[in-house]
């Protein structure tokens, strides 16, 4: 099979420069928001009251992770 190495340069290489940092910022935001509430929904009526509230702080940390980088593209 023959490849183009630079065809797959482009292909693989990311974007650069201010609006990708920022894009890839938001993408991450997202991404802990959603994981925060799987993890916090995962736990169950067992889960010690440390662990509930080290969930809840990651969510509060998500969320106004998230609210910053929305605030930021407005």
């Amino acid at each position: 099979m023959t490849r183009n190495i630079h065809t797959m340069t482009t292909m693989t290489t990311p974007a650069t420069g201010p609006a990708a940092t920022d894009a890839l910022a938001d993408e991450a935001a997202i991404r802990e928001l959603f994981a925060a509430r799987a993890e916090l929904d995962s736990l169950g009526a067992t889960a010690s009251p440390s662990r509930l509230e080290r969930a809840l702080e990651r969510l509060e940390a998500a969320q106004r992770a998230s609210e910053r980088t929305l605030a930021q593209a407005a």
